[in-house]
């Protein structure tokens, strides 16, 4: 019943016998007559050829999804027997948003090359959404993204690293000088000094009337800025919404209102005396960086060593591994 599903499908994406038919290099008659038969097979059309460009038939919708599902199932295994095959060319395909892609991943996949030689990493970067999409496909063997309960169950995962979500306010700010007591300085964060309990963390309330820099619908901290702010009593007035965490960084910086930055940005850039930082009374300004990798799939090797390469690094405390 399937046997002729490439001619089938070569139709329906053309939307024409004609064109269909050059593309398969057949002529139209024959193309036409392996169609019908098709058809006679199943008892039903597959086609309406009475419109034109040419549709599909309620039979011919469910005969399309079939073969777009055989499809993906020939391209799951193929994938997989790709990846069985890479086990000996030592090549791993890692994702990531591109904070971790410009700042971290770098310095992680030249030590990995440093102890492992013969292995390459490749990096990708891309928003979260797309990130999921390219590990379900094959795009990518693993990813590294904030924690997520909702893909929980698609994806095989391990706590990478632990992340603080801090306030940057523009030094200028007159509300800094009521909030002296709670203010840590760049150098602090840098060094992990301000995790201990010396340093309070600030209620969001208290800057309630300013403007705040988030990031666009659909990233994880534009999310979790919102749900801090609603916590703590109120909607924020939006002045800018942005692509990049860093970008807002340097936006506050310039004095354009205030940014949701990670604690570890003090770890690739320069010091700076244009912003007060604070800790946010909130449980959702601390989180679990995840690395996913699909259940259903077996790592090739250097996958697994990548893995246990970066376990061991976290063990030994390297610098944004335990704390970013």
């Amino acid at each position: 019943m399937l046997k002729n599903m490439e001619y089938v499908y070569a139709v329906y994406l053309n939307k024409s016998f004609s064109k269909a038919a050059g593309e398969l290099y057949i002529s139209q008659p024959a193309l036409s007559a392996t169609i019908k038969k098709v058809e006679e097979e199943i008892g039903l059309p597959i086609f309406d050829r009475s419109s034109n460009p040419i549709q599909l038939t309620k039979a011919g919708e469910y005969y399309i999804e079939s073969i777009e599902t055989i499809m993906n199932i020939e391209k799951e295994m193929r994938s997989y027997f790709n990846h069985l095959a890479e086990d000996n060319q030592g090549t791993i395909s890692v994702g990531g948003a591109s904070f971790f892609c410009t700042h971290i991943l770098p310095k992680i996949a030249q030590e990995f090359k440093e102890e492992y030689p013969d292995y390459k990493v490749n990096l990708l970067e891309a928003n979260a959404d797309d990130l999921i999409k390219c590990l379900r496909t094959g795009i990518v063997d693993m990813m590294i993204d904030v924690e997520k309960k909702d893909i929980s169950k698609m994806f095989d995962s391990f706590v990478w690293a632990e992340e603080h979500i801090l306030l940057a306010v523009p030094s200028s700010y007159e509300i800094n000088n009521k909030l002296r007591n709670y203010q840590i300085t760049f150098q602090n964060i840098a060094n992990g000094n301000y995790l201990s309990e010396r340093y309070p963390k600030v209620n969001l309330k208290e800057f309630q009337k300013e403007d705040f820099l988030l990031l666009k619908k659909g990233n994880d901290l534009n999310q979790r800025s919102l749900k801090m702010c609603r916590n703590a009593g109120f909607t924020p007035t939006i002045s800018m919404y942005l692509d990049q965490m860093l970008t807002s960084y340097y936006i506050a910086s310039n004095e354009k209102g205030i940014a949701f930055v990670r604690a570890s940005v003090t770890h690739y850039l320069e010091a700076t005396n244009k912003l007060c930082f604070y800790k946010i009374d909130d449980d959702n300004a601390r989180q679990n960086i995840m690395l996913y990798y699909k259940k259903t799939q077996p790592l090739p090797k250097v996958g697994t060593d990548f893995i246990s390469f970066i376990k061991e690094k976290k063990n030994r405390s390297s610098v944004s591994f335990n704390t970013l």
